[in-house]
């Protein structure tokens, strides 16, 4: 058995759509049953919370995305194949017409209102792929709903394993060999629709992987793997053939290819191997295992979009909770920290986090009694990834490019496999470059 996830971003048009289905028949013809977890076409889920947040235009925008898939469809599926998929299209935007028109009347929405609105993206692709590769003679089927069981957490929902496989073991009973649904949402055991998170399909597709103890999971996307840098700021960035689990849970946390940071969760204390392959150009990146011997450096990312914020005080040198005090701000106010620093004299604290989020934790940090100053200043968060740090030659190297540079702290990742360097905005891109041609040096 294998497990297949589309990315939405290679779901452009009916061109892709017929690469996609290529791809899907290739693989279906070495396995005896292939689980296909889809994203919402491109564009579908920004459309979705365009819909939310400017609930004027919601019915305009709900008649784009029907149009949208209907066109793709029409290409593609003919007779019986078109007709079913006209049908249950047509339903599924009936339903979402009418929350939409709701929201706009009543100029409000919720949480689980929203994340009901956006797992509409997914179930319609779902219908749409398995029309398209019925009229392909392909043993496909749909199954638009849910299958993750989850807790109410809408937005960032957490799943519910013993629930969600026993909901998983049923795709098993399904007669056909394709069986194509949606990922990014669950549902709730009130039969409430939840999402996973931006990028919860391909944490979708592992988990499933994982409750179904299927040991191959591929990632299809619009590169060719992963890549040692981001193409579109990188021209001479390479694919990467092979990451160790430990290598890709640190680039998926800093974004690398834009992939859920839970995506490789579900590979821990299992044999499973997740092969990330592109659409349209030859080239994958293999991740399963540990770090082996000759691993060397592997890629760098970087997060833009963030601020530092740097707590000053003589008051808190010693005091026991002065940290927990400064944490507890952050937590009250649900504000991620990306990265925290503090120096053995205990004199400053220094928290990275989204720009979005900095101002009102810096005001509210600002309150607290015995803080003298709060600085807040734009920086760039630089990580280099590879087992090869562990090596004190190749990071020594590391370390000589970095400290050509005004370097606000330095912090190591899972298992020191990652280094991250927290530098001014305004030289984040060069150390970026510079550590990448290190990289380069030692994968050539």
């Amino acid at each position: 058995m294998l497990i297949i996830k589309i990315g939405g971003s290679i779901q452009k048009d009916s061109k892709d759509y017929e690469l996609i289905a290529e791809k899907i028949e290739k693989y279906a013809e070495k396995e005896d049953k292939v689980i296909i977890v889809t994203s919402a076409i491109k564009g579908i889920t920004n459309d979705l919370i365009t819909a939310t947040e400017n609930r004027e235009l919601a019915t305009e925008i709900v008649t784009n995305i029907y149009d949208k898939h209907l066109k793709i469809l029409s290409k593609l599926a003919e007779g019986q194949e078109f007709e079913d998929g006209f049908k249950q299209l047509s339903k599924l935007t009936d339903e979402l017409f009418k929350i939409a028109w709701s929201i706009r009347v009543l100029d409000e929405i919720t949480p689980r209102v929203r994340d009901y609105i956006l797992s509409f993206g997914e179930r319609m692709a779902s219908i749409l792929l398995a029309k398209i590769l019925q009229s392909r003679k392909l043993d496909a089927i749909e199954y638009p709903d849910a299958l993750l069981i989850t807790d109410e957490n809408f937005g960032e929902a957490n799943i519910i394993e013993e629930k969600s496989k026993i909901e998983a073991k049923n795709l098993l009973d399904k007669k056909q060999k394709i069986i194509v649904i949606p990922g990014f949402i669950g549902k709730s055991t009130s039969e409430k629709y939840t999402t996973l998170g931006r990028g919860g399909s391909d944490f979708t597709a592992t988990l499933l992987g994982k409750l179904l103890g299927i040991n191959e999971v591929r990632l299809i996307t619009e590169v060719p793997g992963i890549m040692t840098a981001d193409p579109r700021k990188f021209s001479n960035a390479k694919t990467i053939k092979r990451l160790s689990l430990e290598e890709a849970v640190e680039l998926s946390q800093m974004g690398a290819k834009r992939l859920h940071p839970r995506t490789f969760e579900p590979m821990f204390n299992n044999n499973m191997t997740v092969i990330i392959e592109g659409l349209y150009d030859e080239g994958e990146t293999t991740v399963n295992g540990i770090c082996e011997k000759n691993d060397t450096l592997k890629g760098i990312a970087t997060l833009d979009n963030v601020k530092m914020i740097t707590v000053e005080s003589t008051n808190i040198v010693g005091k026991i909770g002065s940290a927990a005090r400064v944490m507890s701000e952050a937590k009250n106010l649900n504000t991620n920290i990306i990265s925290i620093s503090q120096p053995a004299s205990e004199t400053t604290i220094s928290l990275v986090v989204s720009s979005k989020e900095s101002e009102i934790l810096a005001n509210k940090l600002k309150e607290i009694k015995d803080i003298d100053n709060v600085e807040t200043q734009d920086v760039t968060a630089v990580s280099v990834v590879g087992c090869g740090l562990r090596n004190k030659e190749i990071f020594k190297e590391i370390e000589n490019v970095a400290m050509q540079y005004e370097i606000f702290s330095i912090s190591r990742g899972l298992k020191n496999v990652s280094s991250t360097f927290i530098v001014k905005k305004d030289e984040g891109d060069n150390l970026a470059k510079d550590l990448h041609e290190v990289v380069l040096k030692w994968i050539s």
